[in-house]
């Protein structure tokens, strides 16, 4: 297990303890999931930055929905412990779990992001739905954990039902994707990976 502060701010090198680049801070990520290693995540909020305006280095403000399905779409996270000092706060985060897919959207970093995370899938799945039936998300992550030495995720690519070689090429998934990533690209260079 190890606990690790990730939330946008950190992971686009804005503030104090955005230790490491975009890359190395996806690889740490990457890695823990790869080596069975549980991320447990700490100051999804930024110390609260994130959710003011005034003080979000993005000049933009995210609701703790968002940050909080930010962190969990993450790989190897596997819980968020998000701060709180009332009972109201409490049941406020605990609200997530009722929350629409829309008041957890965070496609909104997007704007804010710096020039080095364009082009680069986060795994959010704002490209969905695909009209072929592929899980773009999931099939970017098994593929970029297999490249980083995961044998299980060439396994669970393996499984599921529909694998990158069924891109249609639509354009579907690269209109909607808020980071820019050429996914029909991708899809092909995945297929091709995994033969």
């Amino acid at each position: 297990m190890l606990m690790f502060s990730s939330n946008p701010s950190y992971d686009y090198q804005k503030g104090e303890y955005a230790k490491g680049s975009v890359d190395e801070r996806a690889d740490i990520y990457r890695r823990c999931e790869t080596e069975g290693i549980g991320i447990s995540v700490m100051k999804p909020f930024s110390g609260g930055q994130l959710l003011d305006p005034s003080l979000s280095p993005f000049g933009k403000a995210l609701t703790h929905y968002q940050c909080m399905k930010y962190a969990l779409d993450r790989p190897g996270v596997l819980t968020v412990l998000p701060g709180m000092s009332s009972v109201d706060q409490a049941k406020h985060l605990l609200g997530y779990f009722d929350a629409s897919d829309e008041e957890k959207d965070y496609s909104v970093i997007a704007s804010f992001s710096p020039a080095e995370a364009v082009g680069k899938c986060i795994y959010c799945n704002h490209c969905q739905p695909c009209p072929a039936g592929i899980d773009i998300g999931l099939v970017n992550k098994y593929y970029d954990l297999a490249r980083n030495g995961d044998s299980m995720a060439a396994e669970h690519y393996r499984e599921l039902q529909v694998h990158g070689q069924a891109c249609i090429k639509c354009n579907h998934c690269n209109s909607r994707c808020p980071f820019h990533v050429d996914q029909m690209a991708r899809m092909a260079e995945i297929a091709d990976y995994f033969g």
